[in-house]
C-alpha cells in the first residue's frame, strides 16, 4: 500500500509512514522478501512454464510429477496453491459416462477380456473405437487403436466417412508399427465396421482374436472411450478444424508428438505411454 501511495503522490517513505502512523522499520521489514516468498516466486515461474507448455492440459498432480523430474520435489498441495495464486486452471474433463456398447455387427464376437486382468506386456491386447471430429461444414471420423498395457495409441485413421476402411486403416497402421505375435486380442464395441468381413479377415491374417463388448455393457470398452474423451478435450480447444487435412495434421501432432511421448498418465504412475513401453522392454531384456 505504501509503495502504491508513493507512486501516486511522489511522497517520501518518511512522510507517508508519518501520515499513516506506521514506523519505517515495519515498512522495510514487510518489504523484505522472506525465503518462503522467494521460493514460491521462483517455483511459480517454473509451474507457469510447465502449464503453458502443456497448453492447460496439466493439473497440479502432473505438474508436481514434472517438477520432480526436474529435481524440484514439491508437494502436490503446494503446486495446487501456487497454481490458484497464479490464476492457472487446467482443462476440466467432463464426468465420464461410457455409452452403450450395442451395435449392428453381424454375429458379434464373444467378450474375451471381461473379468480378465489387463495385460502386463505390450502387444497382447488392443482396443479400438471411433469418434467424430468437428470440421467446418461437417464432421470427420477418427478411429484409434490403443494398447491396453501401455495406453499407447498404436494406430489411428481419419476419414470423411464411417465405412469399414476407417477401422482397417487404423489397425493396419498399428500392425505396421508394432510387432505382435499369435494370441493378440482386439477388443471393440459391436459397431458394424468392426463386424465387417474385411476387418475380420485382417485380424485373421495376423492370427488375432476378436473380442466385442457385451450387449448393454458400456464399461467393457471404457479404456478407448476415456482416451477419446481426453483427445477431444485437449486437442479441440479452438473449435472446428478448417478441413480434413488440417484436422489430420493436428491429430498427428497431438498423438505422435504429445499424447504418446509427453503426456503423463495417472494410470501408469505418471509416466508417458512410450516410457512405459521402454520400461517394460528393459525388464524383459534383463
Amino acid at each position: 500500500m505504501i509503495d502504491s501511495i508513493r507512486a501516486k503522490t511522489g511522497g517520501t517513505i518518511r512522510e507517508i509512514c508519518r501520515v499513516l502512523d506506521i514506523s519505517r522499520s515495519s515498512y522495510y521489514h514487510a518489504a523484505t522478501e522472506t525465503p518462503t516468498v522467494a521460493s514460491d516466486r521462483e517455483l511459480s515461474a517454473v509451474i507457469v512454464g510447465i502449464f503453458n507448455k502443456h497448453r492447460r492440459r496439466y493439473g497440479y498432480r502432473r505438474i508436481a510429477s514434472d517438477l520432480d523430474d526436474l529435481g524440484l520435489t514439491c508437494a502436490p498441495a503446494r503446486v495446487r496453491r501456487l497454481m490458484a495464486e497464479n490464476g492457472l486452471r487446467a482443462l476440466q474433463p467432463k464426468s465420464f459416462a461410457p455409452k452403450t456398447s450395442d451395435g449392428r455387427a453381424d454375429a458379434p464376437s464373444p467378450n474375451l477380456i471381461a473379468g480378465e486382468p489387463l495385460p502386463t506386456s505390450p502387444g497382447r491386447a488392443w482396443a479400438g473405437d471411433i469418434t467424430h471430429i468437428p470440421i467446418d461444414g461437417g464432421w470427420a471420423y477418427l478411429a484409434v487403436v490403443i494398447d491396453l498395457c501401455t495406453r499407447q495409441i498404436v494406430g489411428w485413421s481419419l476419414a470423411d466417412n464411417l465405412r469399414a476402411g476407417l477401422v482397417t486403416a487404423a489397425l493396419g497402421q498399428a500392425l505396421e508399427t508394432r510387432a505382435v505375435g499369435p494370441g493378440l486380442i482386439f477388443h471393440s464395441d459391436r459397431g458394424s465396421q468392426y463386424g465387417s468381413r474385411i476387418f475380420r479377415e485382417q485380424l485373421a491374417g495376423k492370427s488375432a482374436s476378436q473380442s466385442m463388448s457385451g450387449r448393454a455393457n458400456p464399461y467393457d470398452n471404457a479404456w478407448t472411450e476415456s482416451v477419446i474423451g481426453t483427445i477431444k478435450l485437449e486437442m479441440i480447444q479452438d473449435g472446428p478444424f478448417e478441413d480434413l487435412e488440417t484436422a489430420r495434421t493436428a491429430i498427428f501432432d497431438y498423438i505422435d508428438g504429445y499424447y504418446n511421448t509427453q503426456r503423463k498418465h495417472s494410470s501408469l504412475g505418471y509416466i508417458t505411454p512410450n516410457q512405459c513401453e521402454r520400461n517394460l522392454n528393459e525388464l524383459t531384456l534383463n
